[in-house]
């Protein structure tokens, strides 16, 4: 019987943007700005480093790997962290996600 980690890795994870979201990295870190809403939110620390590694395609091994390493965590603190800043940007309405199988 599979377990639910083999279900797990068998589905590939897709995010895009909701309507209306741009954003923006400076110094202080980077401004998600919903125009659509005329809300925004400014990420910092790990939560800018996680916005760029989504952005740029990173895969949530690598992500776990990096905040393993760079905070000195377990890799399933790491990976808690990460899937709580996911669960925040999808409740907030910055990100959506669907789940699709691999393609076989």
């Amino acid at each position: 019987m599979d377990s639910p980690e083999d279900k797990t890795a068998q589905l590939n994870l897709e995010f895009s943007s909701s309507n209306g979201i741009c954003w923006l990295r400076d110094s202080a870190g980077i401004l998600v700005f919903n125009s659509d809403r005329h809300k925004y939110w400014l990420l910092a620390g790990l939560e800018a480093d996680l916005w760029s590694w989504i952005v740029l395609g990173c895969s949530l091994k690598q992500m776990i790997r990096y905040v393993a390493r760079s905070m000195d965590l377990e890799d399933e603190i790491a990976s808690q962290k990460i899937f709580d800043f996911f669960r925040y940007l999808i409740r907030e309405e910055i990100l959506r996600i669907s789940l699709e199988p691999w393609p076989t």
